[in-house]
């Protein structure tokens, strides 16, 4: 939690501890046999150190630097994740696991969510509402209730996120 309200003042602390919660959560993941959630969770680990380092011209660790994408930008990114859900939805289809399809969802949705956060696009908030809802809901299907409450939290974090980057895009 400590990552994403960091991240939300745009403080670039957030994403060493961002790196240390995916870490963790790639064992508990793998160990449910969420298999693309094993993945995305490691990849969150990596990416947390590709944030670090990408945040690291922000002003006195905060910044000011965060702007819009157009609404053609928004549906080139939704439709470029819609086909990526559906391969990787193919792909769990070779497995055993159950949920695939919304694992699919919730793990490229996440990467393009992540991804615009390191880029401080404020859609990235859109982005982690939906992914958060849609991971209440595969969580609370595998009976991780304590991840089901993470992502809730989260969820109400995102919100908070949102409002935070909207001021500092406000004061440009």
């Amino acid at each position: 939690m400590l990552y994403l309200i960091l991240i939300s003042k745009l403080i670039r602390l957030g994403w060493l501890f961002g790196m240390f919660s995916a870490a963790a959560y790639t064992y508990i993941c793998f160990q449910s046999s969420l298999y693309f959630q094993s993945i995305l969770q490691l990849i969150y680990v990596f990416t947390s150190f590709l944030g670090f380092w990408s945040w690291a011209e922000l002003k006195d660790n905060k910044g000011s630097e965060t702007f819009h994408l157009s609404i053609q930008q928004n549906i080139w990114v939704i439709l470029a994740a819609l086909s990526c859900v559906f391969i990787s939805f193919y792909l769990l289809s070779y497995t055993t696991q159950e949920s695939a399809l919304l694992d699919s969802f919730v793990t490229v949705f996440s990467l393009v969510a992540t991804a615009l956060t390191i880029l401080r696009c404020i859609e990235n908030w859109y982005y982690w509402w939906g992914v958060n809802v849609l991971a209440i809901v595969l969580f609370y299907q595998q009976n991780l209730k304590t991840t089901v409450f993470l992502y809730g939290v989260y969820l109400v974090i995102s919100i908070y996120g949102y409002i935070q980057w909207q001021k500092t895009l406000q004061r440009k």
